[in-house]
């Protein structure tokens, strides 16, 4: 199927992930908890679980996000004199844990759409039966 004949587009579908809602309807209601996806989306019954360790990614990429925000940004600081490097190594580790624990619910909704946005004929939206792998 084309992209042209799709009714949920791919700029549909990263417009929902910036927003965390279901790349199927666009509703929001995907997790479960701060550290968990639901099974299916609240609204559309769009099924969000994939195989294991799917969504594993989001630990790498909330691991790369803290380097840059956090640690790079500190690297300057003490290069510059402006904090003491025992300062930015304390605010470095409890910063980019608390940064991590902030930001992945916010990553596993983009993880989500990324997914989509590679294959958005996998959605129900448009077709597919929302779900890769084992079906």
């Amino acid at each position: 199927m084309d992209e042209a004949e799709f009714k949920v587009t791919r700029g549909d579908i990263i417009a929902r992930g910036l927003r965390c809602a279901c790349p199927n309807c666009g509703e929001r209601g995907l997790l479960a908890s701060w550290f968990r996806l639901g099974k299916a989306c609240r609204h559309c019954g769009m099924d969000l679980e994939r195989s294991h360790g799917f969504y594993s990614g989001t630990t790498s990429i909330g691991y790369v996000a803290a380097i840059v925000v956090i640690l790079v940004p500190l690297c300057f600081l003490v290069m510059r004199d402006v904090i003491s490097a025992r300062a930015a190594v304390l605010i470095g580790m409890f910063g980019s844990a608390a940064f991590i624990v902030a930001v992945y619910p916010l990553m596993l909704c983009w993880m989500v759409a990324a997914c989509h946005v590679a294959l958005p004929g996998d959605l129900p939206a448009n077709g597919g039966t929302g779900r890769r792998g084992d079906d």
